[in-house]
């Protein structure tokens, strides 16, 4: 089955997120503009029953007032009809307009008026509180006119042009008001299209800054598988998919160092075949070599003085060089039967000081613990090996380099082990032999097997933990070996 596209993937991841991101934008905001729209809606339905109600209410009090006026004026008119037909006022008799509005209370003034326009008389009376005189002018059959007033209500017209202007300005706020409302559902929509827009936009920043991140960890998966180990994601940042990085880098870190550890430790297991193959094949032939030289020297009963010192020489050489196997032999034995490491709590402090306690290491030993007792979980013989190994590596390195082959041992807990630290005055170790100093049979030393570091790092490897030599020099200008150990509990 064809794998999709890593750009079809990548896309489809993109896709998802902003849709995502427009759909957490969107949700709000259509929810605001609905209720903002249902709102306005209802608001302006309210509004404009409340504004057609008052407008009636407006309208039929319009109509009443005027009906009112329409009333007084057939009134007036009535009245001026029916005193336009008494005689003397027909005749414009002065005389008759006293009797004749002390006669009719309904009127408040009455005036003779010539064709001229002029006033010839009038008699009138104050008007009661509150109303003011409105007056209608009757033809009379000898010419000239009747002037008839009667009290209204004060201000009337006034308040007829005031309530036709409070119905024009109703409607006009009514309008405006259903205008108002249309507005609000356009900017909420538009405020709904902004933030789609603007959701969309940021969707795809950030579904980028994600997608690209995801690629990089999928390209550095993809290359690891390929081989390359060394390559890492190297993530900037603080949030969550830095944070991913970097346990993805530590991941790499850690399969780097399992990969390293499980390689030796095939490394070394092949070597305990060889040296375990190796220490029976030698040591089985050496006895009946010595017993043979050793007869040799012995059967041999000349008097040739030459013969006897050769064949003196020749049985020291070979007691030499078979010691010497047999040290080898103890070496490849030692290698090929490393027993079990069977870990338990043990004070590191009370390791350390029994080694203080060879003679040989008891004048050159500088130990510097931390302030409080530390325990460990090791096998206590297998620790102290190590111990021993290093200590004496570090004082005939300090010896070869002409110093008197100091070593100083010390330790601090750390977060979940204990790091062990033994510095000596030796020459250092380059770059070249660091990388190889823990493989079998190699060694810096004049004289050697080149398996005490081995062995050494092997035991710290089946305790869980590593041996390693620093890439600075130590304090004391030669090698620094770092021991970690699981701490106890």
């Amino acid at each position: 089955m064809t794998a999709p596209p890593r750009f079809a993937r990548r896309t489809g991841l993109q896709l998802k997120l902003v849709a995502l991101l427009l759909i957490v934008a969107l949700i709000p905001s259509a929810a605001a503009a609905y209720l903002v729209t249902r709102v306005s809606r209802l608001a302006a339905s309210f509004a404009a029953v409340e504004a057609e109600s008052r407008n009636r209410s407006l309208e039929r009090a319009l109509r009443t007032y005027r009906e009112l006026i329409e009333t007084k004026k057939q009134h007036l008119s009535e009245v001026a009809r029916r005193l336009a037909l008494d005689p003397r006022i027909a005749a414009l008799d002065p005389a008759a307009l006293e009797s004749t509005l002390a006669a009719e209370p309904e009127v408040a003034r009455l005036a003779l008026i010539d064709r001229a326009g002029t006033e010839l008389a009038k008699a009138e009376r104050a008007p009661p509180p509150g109303t003011e005189t409105k007056s209608i002018k009757f033809p009379l059959a000898a010419g000239g006119s009747l002037e008839v007033g009667v009290p209204v209500p004060a201000g009337l017209q006034q308040e007829l042009r005031q309530l036709s202007d409070s119905i024009t300005a109703a409607r006009t706020v009514a309008h405006n008001r259903t205008a108002l409302s249309a507005g609000y559902v356009v900017a909420v929509s538009l405020l709904v299209a902004i933030s789609a827009i603007a959701a969309i936009l940021i969707g795809v920043i950030a579904a980028r800054r994600v997608t690209s991140r995801i690629a990089a960890l999928v390209e550095v998966a993809r290359a690891v598988s390929r081989g390359q180990a060394e390559t890492r994601v190297r993530m900037d940042g603080r949030d969550e998919m830095s944070e991913l990085g970097a346990a993805f880098d530590t991941m790499l870190d850690d399969l780097r160092r399992q990969r390293t550890e499980i390689d030796y430790l095939q490394r070394i297991g092949a070597w305990q075949d060889v040296a375990r193959r190796l220490a029976h094949e030698i040591k089985n032939p050496l006895t009946p070599i010595q017993l043979a030289v050793q007869q040799c020297v012995s059967s041999y009963q000349g008097d040739d003085p030459r013969m006897k010192r050769l064949l003196a020489d020749t049985g020291e050489i070979v007691e030499e060089e078979i010691a010497s196997l047999r040290r080898l032999v103890d070496t490849f034995r030692t290698l090929g039967q490393l027993p079990r490491v069977e870990a338990a709590p043990v004070p590191l402090g009370d390791i350390v000081a029994e080694l203080a306690l060879d003679p040989a290491m008891a004048t050159r030993l500088v130990i510097t613990p931390p302030p409080a007792p530390v325990q460990v979980r090791a096998d206590k013989l297998l620790l102290k090996r190590v111990l021993a190994n290093l200590v004496e590596n570090g004082m005939h390195a300090g010896q070869e380099a002409g110093r008197a082959g100091a070593v100083t041992v010390s330790w601090q807990p750390r977060a979940d082990h204990v790091e062990i630290t033994v510095d000596d005055e030796g020459k250092g170790v380059t770059a070249e032999a660091r990388a190889k100093i823990f493989e079998p049979y190699v060694t810096t030393k004049a004289t050697g097997t080149g398996l005490g570091l081995a062995i050494a790092k092997k035991i710290a490897l089946e305790h869980g933990g590593t041996l390693d030599v620093a890439e600075a020099p130590a304090p004391t200008g030669g090698a620094r070996f770092v021991l970690t150990i699981p701490l106890a509990g």
